[in-house]
């Protein structure tokens, strides 16, 4: 081989790396990139999961699904399915490269099914369908589309940190990472559940709106609170969305592999059934004192 063709072939190779690589929508001063979250980061994102949201999610632990081993398989089954979208984000440390967080979303079309947070819930593990069946009843007066005025939207499953790096305004900071992923996308809505008060505020901050809550004190079955380990100041869950400003609907959506769009960001296959009834709550603890950056997505 040649000089020539050497440097022909390691260009080559920087090249597919390049277009592998995932894009950055933003940093913070305390070290932390948002990126595409990758296929390559699905167990690394099973495993954060299951040990730093299950057990302390406000319904989950309560209903205490991550000591049931059918009820945490379902989940992950979801989770899984959800990810394959490419459309979720990845919170990394810059220092080591490691997973610190996630937010997996994915877009909802009114063309291939009505009124998605709605649906009747089938589940097979009954703490599990317990969760689900109080979701519903949160959703059951809601359409994102017609409250939005919009043909699609992008639905927000969870916000998930590891503990050390909550109260750091990262979870603010991902929740504007993906409304500026769905705005470069052209999708121009954005909706989820937050089950804590923390999550309220920042949603809140960023323009969201509530459009239905139900108090865990009033939500009973057989008399007993369900929901009882809600820690303090959360009082309930709700379904809040908003209508990104400035965001022209595309009129049709092709079907994205890759949550890559090459326009400037501000920084500081299969339906489950999940899908078919309601969004998973977001929830974390996270502060909302934020460090603002200006950055666009980059490779």
């Amino acid at each position: 081989m040649t000089k020539n063709d050497a440097e022909t072939l390691e260009r080559m190779k920087l090249l597919e790396e390049r277009i592998k690589a995932p894009s950055i929508w933003g940093r913070v001063s305390s070290g932390i990139r948002f990126e595409d979250l990758q296929d390559r980061r699905y167990d690394e994102a099973v495993k954060l999961l299951k040990k730093h949201y299950l057990p302390e999610e406000i319904t989950y632990r309560s209903m205490k699904i991550a000591d049931d081993k059918e009820a945490t398989d379902e989940f992950i089954h979801n989770v899984r399915i959800w990810m394959k979208d490419k459309m979720s984000l990845a919170a990394v440390s810059e220092g080591n490269d490691q997973l610190v967080g996630v937010l997996i979303m994915r877009i909802q079309e009114k063309s291939a099914f009505s009124r998605t947070f709605s649906r009747v819930k089938l589940t097979h593990n009954p703490l599990y369908s317990t969760v689900m069946k109080f979701y519903n009843e949160i959703e059951k007066p809601v359409c994102i589309y017609d409250e939005l005025g919009v043909k699609r939207y992008f639905k927000i499953y969870l916000i998930a940190l590891k503990k050390r790096y909550r109260h750091r305004g990262l979870a603010k900071q991902m929740l504007k990472a993906a409304m500026a992923l769905s705005a470069s996308a052209g999708v121009a809505g954005i909706a989820g559940i937050f089950t804590t008060a923390r999550l309220h505020t920042i949603a809140q901050e960023l323009g969201f709106e509530k459009l239905n809550e139900i108090y865990y004190v009033r939500y009973l079955i057989d008399g007993e609170i369900v929901f009882w380990d809600t820690g303090l100041g959360n009082y309930g869950a709700a379904i809040m969305a908003l209508r990104i400003p400035n965001v022209e609907e595309v009129q049709e959506l092709q079907t994205q592999h890759s949550s890559r769009f090459n326009i400037p960001v501000a920084t500081d296959e299969e339906e489950t059934e999940e899908d078919k009834a309601q969004t998973t709550p977001v929830t974390d603890a996270a502060a909302t004192a934020t460090t603002k950056s200006d950055a666009t997505p980059t490779k």
